[in-house]
């Protein structure tokens, strides 16, 4: 179960999971909100993802409903709002088993996740999701400081805390891809236009690399409420012209032409873009925040960047272009990294693997 199909990193590990689960093993049905639903989903008409305490709790009505008629083993719910509605739910139904998986925290200072209030209305949501979590048998964290940012919120005992990282189809990025645009260094950044994902100082080290690295050129790969915002500031700081919006594309199609990839998020729980791009061979420059650091490793396999700076993002880039003894060693080991800790079929194991403890 999920809030809303639209792409992203949480529907990108269910439909991975739909995808390859061993059907001989697993029956599985989708269940979501409206919102870009797939042929073939259980659709939830209330289910939506800002927070309506009327359609919510016809939602929470609806899916006990739902679940009490279906009687499935395992309820799995990815992020917040499915998760707090799915949990309740299923305890409500008399569910054998409830995974929760918020896929990070709405709690994070810096997260400014769209519809999540702030102040004590935020604090009123800790306690709701603090109850629906005594609801789950099991909730998983994405990374270690995942984790550690959830045991500090106390939502739940530490026991029912389990870490199970993000996977991607590693093949699907191997190798270079052509090149579609123009530019050297060709620097490229995928994610929605938001605000967490910190595009704006992105934006802002362009203009510091126009001086330095004349010929630099930047990609942004993605769609949000933000690209009007995000137009007019590249307008602004004079670096339009250095800068393609490519709209929503497939990432496998465009991360291997990269020179570099840099994520300037102020929020991430772990980042499939960081992801894809170090399975295509392509160094990286993050920002250090939430669980990028379980991935990339400063110096190691990547470069790790303060969030809201864009100098040293600049700085960062112009030393990986400046050295390419540098950033080639950088994407090798981050190729070899993600391959053992971040592939698709170890992530779906250790779903599976949940899923056999938890009716065990």
């Amino acid at each position: 179960m999920i809030t809303r199909c639209v792409r992203g990193g949480a529907y990108q590990v269910v439909r991975c999971l739909l995808d390859r689960l061993p059907s001989e093993e697993f029956e599985q049905r989708l269940i979501s909100g409206p919102e870009a639903a797939p042929a073939g989903t259980l659709v939830v008409p209330e289910l939506v993802r800002d927070i309506s305490p009327r359609l919510d709790v016809a939602a929470l009505v609806r899916l006990t409903r739902i679940f009490a008629k279906e009687r499935p083993d395992v309820v799995h719910a990815h992020t917040y709002k499915a998760g707090v509605l799915a949990a309740v739910a299923g305890r409500l139904a008399g569910i054998p088993a409830v995974l929760f998986t918020p896929h990070g925290h709405i709690f994070s200072r810096g997260a400014k996740i769209p519809g999540v209030p702030g102040g004590v209305r935020l604090e009123s949501l800790r306690w709701i999701t603090k109850a629906a979590q005594g609801c789950a048998d099991r909730i998983t964290a994405l990374s270690e400081p995942d984790l550690q940012q959830q045991l500090a919120l106390g939502l739940s005992a530490p026991s029912k805390y389990v870490i199970v990282r993000n996977g991607i189809d590693c093949e699907r990025f191997a190798g270079p891809r052509p090149r579609s645009f123009e530019g050297s260094p060709l620097i490229g950044a995928v994610g929605r236009f938001s605000e967490e994902k910190g595009h704006r100082y992105l934006l802002e080290a362009m203009a510091s690399l126009r001086r330095r690295l004349p010929g630099a050129r930047l990609v942004l790969v993605g769609y949000g409420a933000l690209e009007g915002d995000l137009r007019s500031r590249a307008t602004l700081l004079a670096v339009d012209g250095l800068v393609t919006f490519a709209g929503e594309r497939d990432s496998a199609e465009l991360v291997g032409s990269f020179d570099v990839f840099a994520q300037p998020s102020l929020y991430e729980s772990q980042g499939l873009a960081i992801l894809e791009a170090m399975a295509a061979g392509v160094p990286v420059v993050a920002t250090d925040v939430g669980g990028v650091r379980d991935a990339v490793q400063d110096g190691q396999n990547g470069l790790l960047v303060p969030p809201a700076d864009p100098e040293a993002l600049a700085q960062a880039i112009v030393r990986l272009a400046g050295d390419r003894e540098l950033a080639f060693r950088l994407a090798a080991r981050a190729g070899r990294d993600v391959r053992e800790r971040h592939s698709a079929s170890t992530m779906i194991e250790s779903y599976a693997g949940l899923y056999r403890e938890l009716l065990a």
